[in-house]
């Protein structure tokens, strides 16, 4: 039986990943979570799934329990998911985004050094190159983050890095590109785009677009992104102790096109899109080389939006 802890698991892509996982009868999930900006339905779900899920109530920054919890459940293996994931927050306040994103992310590293944890996965993200012009980005393209979120993700990186380096902990950063599909609660600070436009659309009410709306992005369906993670926790292509993966489609989407797409998908052109300016920490421009990741899974066909939206897949 493998063991596997997650945390982030009431959240959006971390409750995937545990509803991935719990398909094999072989595996005991355990999740960690203390609901900041995860949902007790993603919880109730899991936990109706199978009888081999667990879940801790436990914030990622109290250390001594994670240890605990490593210790008893013999823990393996660990996808780090938890964050607070707004941009805008971490503009807004920055002191408890870094105590969490970073002081909570070392956390996890020390735990796991401390019980022999085999492999880290870390939800880290494109933020970390911030509008540094250079496209498409890939592992080696520079860094420049303009938000303290995307300065939180690279900091953490670092310390994966360092982990690896001096106590021989595995870790893998996955810098996730604009994920999306089913449970994005359109209702938190936190949500992305398209589940927010989709809430909108169906409600009749107006979309709120910062900028020209020609600014694109990366869009890739959390089922992708969930396939990804669990190729990569026991992959032997991976060269070193510590890697970077870049994990996009490799295609770009502006904002005008999603709502156009949008627009087909709930039969309603009556709408009203106001466009104002760019908020400070947005990024304008942002598209990912895949290449790597492709050469660590073969034939790995990704979900076009339109296809995913278009068939009821948010």
């Amino acid at each position: 039986m493998s063991t596997y802890l997650v945390t982030g698991a009431a959240g959006f892509i971390g409750s995937h990943i545990c509803e991935e996982l719990l398909k094999d009868r072989n595996n005991l999930v355990i999740g960690v979570d203390n609901f900041y900006s995860g949902n007790q339905e993603n919880i109730d779900l899991l936990l109706s799934i199978s009888d081999n899920f667990i879940f801790y109530n436990v914030d990622i920054r109290n250390y001594s329990e994670i240890c605990e919890i490593m210790q008893k459940h013999e823990i393996k293996y660990v996808f780090h998911q938890a964050a607070i994931a707004s941009v805008q927050m971490s503009v807004d306040n920055p002191i408890l985004t870094n105590d969490v994103n970073i002081a909570g992310s070392l956390s996890i590293l020390e735990a796991a050094r401390q019980n022999k944890i085999k492999r880290i996965l870390f939800a880290s993200s494109a933020a970390v190159y911030g509008d540094e012009p250079t496209l498409p980005k890939n592992e080696k393209s520079p860094l420049k983050p303009i938000s303290p979120y995307g300065l939180e993700k690279l900091v953490t990186e670092q310390y994966m890095r360092l982990y690896s380096e001096q106590y021989g902990v595995e870790c893998v950063a996955l810098r996730y590109f604009n994920v999306y599909g089913p449970r994005q609660d359109p209702n938190s600070e936190y949500s992305g785009v398209i589940s927010i436009f989709t809430n909108r659309i169906k409600s009749g009410l107006p979309i709120t677009v910062f900028g020209d709306g020609e600014q694109y992005r990366d869009f890739i369906y959390v089922k992708d992104v969930v396939k990804t993670n669990v190729e990569l926790m026991h992959s032997n292509l991976l060269k070193t102790d510590f890697e970077v993966v870049c994990v996009g489609t490799g295609l770009k989407t502006s904002l005008n096109k999603l709502i156009s797409v949008l627009i087909k998908d709930q039969d309603y052109s009556d709408l009203n899109v106001r466009y104002e300016s760019f908020r400070s920490g947005d990024i304008n421009k942002s598209i990912c080389d895949n290449y790597f990741l492709r050469s660590l899974i073969n034939n790995f066909n990704f979900n076009e939006i339109e296809n995913t939206v278009l068939s009821g897949g948010i």
